[in-house]
């Protein structure tokens, strides 16, 4: 990843696709899923802000190593990190834990 010229390697449309489908599609797919088995109350909130955290470095090493978009999962896992922390606190204060 740091061979990579810049932070948004795979281009400003590719990474804001990216950043809506982790912290957007992502919670909601788990509030979505955790309602259909039943899960309510505080495990459900935890949930929902886990699903919102950022990825590691491990995706990137398997698209790295297999060769399926790479440079989707770098800007994904750099960005991610920077904008993982506003993103978070603000899901933890929505769902008032």
């Amino acid at each position: 990843m740091a061979s990579r010229p810049s932070i948004i390697a795979c281009g400003t449309r590719m990474a804001a696709v990216a950043m809506i489908m982790k912290f957007i599609t992502g919670p909601a797919l788990m509030a979505a899923s955790s309602i259909a088995i039943g899960l309510r109350g505080k495990l459900f909130r935890v949930a929902v802000v886990q699903a919102a955290l950022p990825q590691g470095i491990v995706p990137f090493v398997f698209a790295k190593e297999y060769n399926v978009h790479p440079d989707v999962l770098s800007t994904g896992v750099l960005f991610g990190m920077l904008i993982a922390l506003p993103i978070a606190l603000a899901y933890y204060f929505l769902l008032a834990l």
